[in-house]
């Protein structure tokens, strides 16, 4: 018997938190995150605004500094702001129940599958290089790791997946294929999961039907966008369904692990408020009529 299954680790507009950090998505949060990765609906995390004394209120900092940074810890101008945040549920208690229930028979279903090498089949929305930015004090490094392939649905097996998944694939299987949008793909791969994504790997016994558009990249164009492309610095959440848009992987080494995902913009485009890109589209869609951008 088919079933249909739903990410809900990604089921968008449940919870938003007002921590700086996720302003550049509207302060949405997936519910991976809030219930997975920091487990913070109870109790909320804390955050800690550096602060001095004496900043901005006509006194020279004793160390030149400009600004408050990590190297003020010691000055006797300097303290700390303590900060709670909590994640805002945006569903009622009864909504909520039954979400975390549907959550359940999700982590059940993923439980069978993960791991496991299956048949995957779909149709294909989109490309995009996966980039991993590695930072060691000043010195950074980013890298190529292969490209992920988009599906707005799949099956998986005997299942159909309606939610968003990637089927990660190398340099050979892009100059092999061309993959475009709406070309078609049957093969075996092992399901894993990415911070709440779907991500298949590995995939064999390959069938792939060409639909008749244009590819949507190449092994060169992507090596470009790697060395010119920028991280979004404002809301990203302005660049959805942009095809030169990327999620980049960042890993901190030192001189404090951590590990994030950004927004990363191939055309170089660091402000999206000021994208030219989407300024075109919008023009072509509207005309000379006065639209929001």
């Amino acid at each position: 018997m088919q079933m249909i299954i739903q990410n809900r680790f990604k089921q968008p507009n449940l919870f938003i938190c007002r921590h700086p950090t996720h302003k550049r998505f509207n302060f949405m949060v997936s519910p991976y995150h809030v219930l997975e990765q920091k487990r913070c609906l109870q109790e909320g995390c804390v955050h800690f605004i550096w602060k001095c004394k004496i900043y901005g209120k006509d006194f020279n900092c004793p160390r030149g500094f400009k600004h408050v940074g990590r190297n003020c810890g010691d000055c006797k101008h300097y303290y700390e702001e303590k900060v709670c945040y909590k994640p805002e549920p945006q569903i009622s208690d009864t909504e909520m129940s039954a979400y975390l229930a549907q959550l359940e028979d999700y982590r059940y279903w993923l439980s069978t599958v993960i791991d496991k090498r299956v048949p995957f089949s779909g149709e294909i929305s989109g490309v995009f290089p996966s980039l991993l930015k590695i930072v060691d004090y000043e010195k950074s490094e980013t890298r190529l790791n292969g490209f992920l392939i988009r599906f707005e649905k799949a099956h998986i097996g005997y299942d159909l997946f309606a939610d968003r998944l990637y089927l990660q694939v190398g340099q050979r299987f892009i100059r092999k294929y061309s993959p475009a949008e709406r070309d078609y793909i049957e093969c075996q791969a092992v399901l894993k999961t990415d911070r709440g994504r779907v991500v298949m790997i590995n995939p064999t016994r390959i069938e792939y039907t060409n639909g008749d558009n244009l590819p949507l990249i190449d092994y060169s164009r992507a090596l470009v966008g790697r060395t010119t492309g920028v991280i979004v610095k404002d809301n990203c959440a302005l660049c959805k369904g942009c095809p030169y848009g990327a999620l980049m992987d960042v890993v901190i080494i030192r001189p404090q692990p951590n590990q994030y995902r950004r927004f990363y913009c191939l055309r170089g485009i660091e402000i999206a408020r000021e994208c030219p890109i989407r300024l075109e589209a919008k023009i072509r869609l509207y005309g000379n009529e006065p639209a929001e951008i």
